[in-house]
């Protein structure tokens, strides 16, 4: 995410009674100076009688999304509105994405069970998968106020991929942490020894990483938690203790049957974690 001036696209959701999305646009474009662009996709079965029905309901769902937007024309901030009609909502999402050239995704995320997860296609892993921007998923419940941010960065990968990635999720988080407000610390969690290649100068200790990357990034070393053991379940219970209000991780895409039946960390810590998590590529 880019500290200067943003594009915000919010997806909205015509199911929920909280905008969470909407109120988490509104408190970033209000910080950052960003503009917010709400879109919206409705659609209902239209039966051959009823050819005014189509029109009535993109009516009434555009009258209803500029009420939801009432808050950013109080607080000054620019938005403009985007009313749609499809059967699948996230593909059409990804298509106004594409065409937006937003700097940042929002969008309400719930938690799912693991068969929910396993056995179908939710429209959060579509747009992890397919987006090409950063995707920020709120909890409805999520307020902001630990005034605490993770990155979670993986040290053990050695592809050129993950290296990028690395950096731009330190990049983001960096550029987060300084509009919200909030203290950035660093996370990782490694099962077998940390590639040196990840590191300033070569490590062969969690403890000596950690000091390490401490003193690359700025940060005071109780800041960088590195931990032994699985991944998901690790970074969970580094989550639990330091209470973020954010959780910045990287997402590289999958495709095929491995994509569905591995799935990657960044999906599984958003049924795992009450903290907003902001997904990067």
């Amino acid at each position: 995410m880019k500290q200067e001036k943003t594009r915000l696209f919010v997806i909205a959701d015509p199911t929920a009674s909280h905008q969470a999305a909407l109120v988490k646009a509104l408190l970033l474009a209000k910080l950052a100076d960003c503009q917010v662009h709400a879109f919206l996709c409705v659609y209902r079965e239209v039966g051959e009688d009823d050819k005014d029905f189509k029109h009535n309901t993109l009516v009434d769902a555009e009258r209803w999304l500029d009420e939801q937007l009432e808050p950013c024309r109080t607080a000054g901030v620019p938005f403009t509105k985007q009313v749609v009609w499809d059967s699948q909502w996230h593909d059409a999402a990804l298509r106004a994405i594409a065409k937006s050239e937003c700097d940042l995704v929002i969008k309400s995320s719930y938690h799912h069970s693991k068969s929910k997860r396993f056995y179908s296609s939710t429209s959060d892993f579509n747009l992890m998968r397919h987006c090409a921007c950063p995707i920020l998923f709120t909890h409805p419940t999520q307020e902001w106020d630990s005034n605490e941010l993770l990155a979670c960065v993986d040290l053990e990968s050695t592809d050129v991929g993950h290296t990028r990635l690395n950096d731009v999720i330190i990049r983001d988080a960096r550029a987060m942490a300084s509009i919200v407000g909030m203290d950035l610390h660093i996370a990782a969690a490694h099962q077998g020894s940390i590639s040196p290649d990840k590191l300033p100068i070569e490590s062969r200790g969690g403890e000596v990483a950690a000091q390490q990357l401490a003193e690359l990034y700025d940060l005071d070393v109780s800041r960088i938690p590195l931990r032994q053991g699985e991944t998901v379940a690790t970074l969970s219970a580094i989550c639990a203790e330091i209470d973020p209000c954010i959780v910045i991780i990287g997402t590289l895409a999958r495709t095929g049957i491995s994509g569905q039946l591995i799935g990657n960390t960044a999906e599984k810590l958003l049924d795992r974690v009450e903290a907003d998590v902001l997904t990067v590529n």
